[in-house]
């Protein structure tokens, strides 16, 4: 452990003397800050008029759901908003790991020191999972509106934590694998832009044009690996509001239930996907680790 720790301090530190450090942070707040501006006015602009009396007869519309849900809405906006943000930082910094050991000439003297190739990967893993969540940390403060509002619970709170930092964990050993595997950071970084944007995309538009187009439903198991359904199927109030609010025929497709494992033993869709994502970035730091390692017994006569 202090060996992997001192990697990780080596990684952080060479990421913030970067020159591109700073304008990073300037660009992901302005994004941030543009896309909670949008989706807040959106979410804010119906009147609060709108809303339906109690025991009223007045039809549910969407106008009538963004107001009597307006801090679960604006919660869940903010947090679509940072999921996305991790998919494109976590990626991007993580990918250019190895393409600097590689350009500086210390991948193999780095090897023959003896931590290991397993090690190595696992402290650039972490330290891309800091340095990232360190990134989305300036998006916290555009959670205020929300609680201004009230009506957000601590379950909904955990459940965003945990499928941020499983997220980022697992976009973060996207971008080492591919990293390890190609020589230039450009390359790994957009491998590893495309699996991060299908798998924020690409699940549920695959997914909805099967069942739109075919009426069949072989890729929904995709859709537990999506972050953005998963924190909307976080359950309580937030779950229904967002449901509500989709369209009916596609309520099936965004919702996504419970799994029932055992009498008493249920598990949230958040819960789920936070797993399949830990276990997916630890066999993507099995494979990295054997990229690097140029005498494994898998890679035969090839090297690196």
């Amino acid at each position: 452990m202090p060996l992997i720790g001192a990697l990780v301090v080596k990684e952080f530190q060479t990421w913030l003397r970067g020159r591109l450090t700073f304008a990073a942070f300037t660009l992901l707040v302005l994004v941030v800050s543009l896309l909670v501006f949008l989706l807040g006015t959106l979410i804010l602009a119906p009147d609060a008029n709108a809303a339906p009396a109690l025991f009223s007869t007045t039809s549910t519309t969407s106008p009538n759901l963004l107001v009597a849900n307006r801090a679960i809405f604006l919660f869940g906006a903010v947090g679509l908003c940072v999921i996305l943000a991790a998919g494109v930082v976590a990626p991007t910094v993580s990918a250019s790991a190895f393409a600097s050991e590689r350009e500086r000439g210390t991948l193999d003297l780095l090897l023959l020191q003896g931590p290991g190739p397993a090690r190595i990967v696992l402290a650039k893993v972490l330290a891309a999972l800091i340095f990232s969540l360190l990134l989305l940390a300036v998006g916290a403060p555009f959670f205020a509106p929300a609680w201004s509002f009230g009506g957000v619970q601590s379950d909904q709170v955990i459940a965003l934590v945990t499928i941020l930092c499983t997220t980022t964990l697992f976009f973060s050993a996207v971008g080492v694998f591919f990293g390890s595997l190609l020589r230039g950071s450009l390359q790994a970084a957009l491998f590893a832009q495309a699996v991060a944007h299908f798998v924020l995309f690409g699940t549920l538009g695959l997914e909805l044009a099967v069942v739109v187009l075919g009426g069949s439903d072989v890729f929904r198991p995709l859709l537990w690996l999506n972050p953005f359904l998963a924190l909307l199927s976080g359950g309580g109030a937030a779950t229904e509001a967002f449901a509500r609010s989709a369209p009916a025929a596609y309520r099936s497709v965004l919702a996504l239930p419970a799994l029932n494992l055992a009498p008493g033993l249920v598990l949230p869709a958040w819960v789920i996907g936070s797993l399949t994502w830990t276990i997916l970035a630890v066999v993507l730091v099995c494979a990295s680790a054997i990229a690097i390692e140029p005498t494994h017994p898998l890679k035969g006569r090839y090297v690196r």
